[in-house]
């Protein structure tokens, strides 16, 4: 007789079952993974825009976190730009650390030297300012 039983219906339903739900897993990660990197690239471009704008400007530049924003604020206090960290256009993250708190661009595009962590799920991001105002990004191991 051609065609499957009842049993070998259910086995090929828990196989295909199994399988998707390992893919399905994967792609959780996969998506975590692409929200860290847009996230990490959003705020490196924003401490790049804030050396060039001091230079620029020939002022301090600070970037912060106000709130429930990073902010880019000139020497006068006036924001020049802000990414959000909560609502609908917010930055893809679970949470956000500088250290320290401010970062200062000076009018040569020096930085006293600092890191912004971001983290999401159970990955993590730092990236590094150093003296010069330059920016590298390094991947954050979480031990335990």
């Amino acid at each position: 007789p051609a065609g499957f039983t009842i049993v070998e219906l259910l086995i090929g339903l828990v196989v295909v079952g199994t399988i998707l739900s390992l893919g399905f897993s994967g792609y959780d990660g996969l998506r975590e993974a692409q929200a860290l990197r847009s996230a990490t690239w959003e705020v490196r471009a924003q401490l790049s825009f804030a050396r060039r704008a001091a230079v620029t400007r020939r002022e301090t530049i600070r970037f912060r976190q106000t709130g429930d924003q990073l902010v880019l604020e000139a020497s006068d206090g006036s924001a020049l730009t802000s990414i959000a960290l909560s609502g609908v256009d917010r930055l893809p993250v679970d949470s956000i650390q500088l250290r320290p708190a401010t970062f200062r661009f000076n009018a040569r595009g020096q930085a006293a030297p600092g890191s912004v962590y971001l983290f999401k799920g159970d990955r993590s991001v730092r990236i590094v300012c150093n003296f010069l105002g330059r920016l590298r990004v390094e991947p954050v191991r979480r031990i335990g």
